[in-house]
């Protein structure tokens, strides 16, 4: 990011605060920040705080032009599909609460999917791509993340939400247990190969 843009967000966060704007919401706004924009994220923050943020506001947060934030509202998340044309909200296994989304896990199981719908490197800023990598590292191939509603804060998720739990045989090689029976498209997208592939591609 630019000096210039990293003073206009961090102008946006003064102006945010004065307009009493929690400090969780300021820290949920830095971590989406620096996940970098994308259609779910930017059309939340429409219905969400459309009161406090303008678009113009938005194309600061994420250092991109106002042109950038609507062709986001106006595009279809399967435009980052080069392939199967899944739509990310489609495709995610589980219903999260807003302030469980608000967890670095859930924003890690987004880049995730996005990778899988479109595996270029380059398509992630640098920063981002190493937190996502770093995450892959992270992630144990005899466990599988599970998300519970009611499962208390911890050091997976200190917003509640998420566990791990011991594989079990039919959860195949999903990184994440759906609360339904996953589709074809889910075991796609979910399958470590994406991960063992996103590995790669990061040490070459």
């Amino acid at each position: 990011m630019s000096k210039n843009a990293a003073e206009k967000r961090e102008a946006l966060f003064d102006k945010l605060k004065t307009k009493g704007v929690s400090p969780e919401r300021l820290r949920y706004l830095r971590t989406v920040a620096n996940d970098g924009a994308s259609p779910e994220i930017i059309k939340r923050l429409r219905t969400d705080m459309k009161k406090e943020m303008s678009v113009q506001d938005i194309a600061d947060l994420f250092g991109i032009s106002r042109q950038g934030v609507y062709h986001h509202i106006k595009g279809d998340a399967s435009q980052l599909d080069q392939g199967d044309r899944g739509n990310l909200k489609e495709l995610r296994p589980f219903t999260v609460p807003a302030h469980q989304q608000q967890c670095s896990l859930y924003n890690y199981i987004t880049a995730h999917m996005k990778y899988a719908l479109n595996p270029d490197p380059s398509s992630f800023t640098p920063v981002r791509w190493r937190e996502l990598t770093h995450w892959w590292g992270t992630l144990d191939a005899n466990e599988i993340i599970v998300h519970d509603p009611e499962q208390p804060g911890n050091d997976l998720a200190q917003c509640g939400g998420w566990r791990l739990e011991d594989r079990e045989k039919g959860d195949g090689d999903l990184i994440v247990r759906p609360h339904g029976e996953p589709t074809a498209q889910q075991r796609k997208v979910f399958s470590r190969k994406v991960i063992e592939q996103g590995l790669k591609q990061g040490n070459e």
